[in-house]
């Protein structure tokens, strides 16, 4: 926003605030002056009223005229009330003369006094809103003390407050847009011109095109003046300055370009020995790891092996157990392909195409993976699209590494979630998408999961070779694996290979 429209903004701001505390104030005062004299009127009125009443004596039909021809004689006035001592007992007699829409209704009844003071009051009536109510005491006929209750409407009042605030409204309106007019040309005359001059004159200089020896806009005495002229003695100072700063840029931009690329250089050198020293120790100790676990596994597995094939070759095993001994003999043969993967992880992954159906593939991943906890809390969604329901690749490195996927998507849900598994055909690629809802990964954490041995699961549950792994199959497949994630959205890992590998 412009210096003018702030100051602009700034005045109408204070503007509205004085003009809307004087119009409350006045509106506050007028509303109290017809009040005031409506007052008057009501008790001017009451105290003639309280004189004809005393005239009338005792008689009942003459009090109830005079009462109601006190409230069809004044417009204005809604109700009247007399309160006098009954002849016998402690209550009093009451008559009521009110303005209905009928006319004006008579009631009389019997009770006790409550207790008014001699004083005006503001009280909201039923239907006709508010109202001004006077009590006055005065002595009736027989001498006995009496009081007359008058309710006035303030209906009249309120209207022509209303009225006097709508005009005060207008009028304020009017001389506010006036006095805002008048004050954005009186700015423009003394300070934006002066300022837009100013300003030109500092946009030339920094393009070069305006003489720092000509003068600026010093003209006048005021502060805008002085900044002027000391905008130019500034301009002066810095004609001598350019010569020899311009010199020294130029002889430490030179250095400093020399020194950038002595560093750049050495730089280079020093990622190349620290990626190159990485890799070795993070190959040297997968090699270990993987030699390992093939001593500690490989003879329990022949073991079990063994056993399983005996107890599938027994006459007396019945069907349905001998379907479900197949089922462990082929799921100890997997471990064991498994056990062989690692060992290749240091010599790279050997991929032998086959024409394979992706739909038994992707079903066979999940029903490993997911054990009876975890389908009870994940939604599962499995998706094979026609294009990539047949395609020719190594059957076991894609379900080595979707098992993988799905494992990592299934630990990241642990109270439970969303998970999406997708196949379909982009071109002459297959697409692989792999979706959780879980607890997804940070900018830090995405860079480095695919490096062996970096884990942010707790001890003991996770070596950190799962996605560094899937990322060696993806590019063994002559493909590649991205992943999306945001804290608390989840994670999506799309792994993408040609969907006609040769072997």
């Amino acid at each position: 926003m412009s210096l003018r429209l702030q100051l602009v903004a700034l005045f109408a701001a204070v503007l509205a605030a004085t003009l809307l505390v004087a119009a409350g104030f006045g509106l506050r005062i007028a509303q109290r002056s017809v009040e005031t004299e409506v007052r008057d009127r009501t008790v001017e009125l009451a105290r003639a009223a309280t004189a004809a009443l005393r005239r009338a004596g005792t008689d009942d039909e003459q009090i109830s005229e005079e009462l109601a021809a006190t409230i069809r004689m004044h417009r204005g006035l809604l109700r009247a009330e007399l309160a006098r001592p009954a002849a016998l007992g402690l209550d009093s007699d009451f008559v009521s003369a009110r303005v209905t829409p009928e006319g004006i209704t008579l009631t009389r009844w019997r009770g006790p006094l409550p207790s008014l003071p001699r004083a005006s009051a503001i009280v909201d009536e039923p239907e006709q809103g508010r109202a001004l109510r006077w009590a006055e005491p005065f002595t009736d006929g027989r001498g006995a003390r009496a009081r007359l209750v008058l309710i006035a409407s303030l209906a009249e009042a309120e209207r022509l407050v209303s009225a006097e605030r709508r005009v005060l409204f207008a009028t304020a309106v009017a001389a506010g847009l006036f006095l805002i007019g008048a004050f954005w040309i009186l700015l423009g005359r003394i300070l934006v011109r002066r300022v837009d001059l100013l300003s030109s004159t500092m946009r030339a200089v920094e393009n070069g095109l305006y003489d720092v020896s000509a003068p600026g806009p010093a003209e006048g005495g005021d502060e805008l003046a002085y900044l002027a002229r000391g905008f130019n003695r500034m301009l002066a100072q810095i004609r001598g300055f350019n010569a020899e700063l311009r010199a020294k840029i130029e002889d430490a931009t030179a250095e400093l370009t020399r020194k950038n690329r002595a560093l750049e250089e050495l730089n280079e050198l020093l990622v190349a020995a620290r990626r190159d020293l990485t890799a070795q120790e993070r190959l040297a100790a997968l090699g270990q790891l993987a030699g390992t676990i093939a001593h500690e596994l490989g003879n329990p597995l022949n073991a079990v092996s063994g056993h399983v094939q005996l107890l599938a070759l027994r006459t007396d095993l019945p069907d349905p157990a001998r379907a479900q001994v197949q089922i462990a003999n082929a799921e100890v043969h997997r471990m064991a392909e498994i056990i062989r993967r690692f060992l290749d992880q240091t010599r790279g992954f050997k991929p032998a195409a086959e024409t394979v159906e992706m739909q038994p593939l992707v079903d066979e991943a999940l029903d490993l993976t997911l054990g009876t906890e975890a389908r009870a809390k994940i939604q599962v969604q499995r998706e094979v699209l026609d294009g990539a329901s047949v395609v020719r690749t190594d059957p076991g490195l894609v379900r080595h590494l979707l098992t993988n996927l799905v494992a990592n998507a299934v630990d990241a849900m642990p109270n439970g979630g969303k998970l999406e598994v997708q196949a379909r055909r982009e071109g002459p690629e297959v697409v692989l998408r792999v979706a959780d809802t879980g607890t997804g990964m940070g900018p830090e954490v995405k860079r480095r999961i695919f490096e062996p041995f970096f884990t942010t699961k707790a001890a003991g549950m996770g070596t950190g070779l799962g996605l560094a792994i899937c990322k060696e199959i993806a590019r063994a497949l002559k493909g590649r694996i991205d992943v999306e994630s945001e804290p608390g959205r989840g994670s999506t890992f799309t792994v993408r290979f040609p969907a006609e590998a040769t072997s």
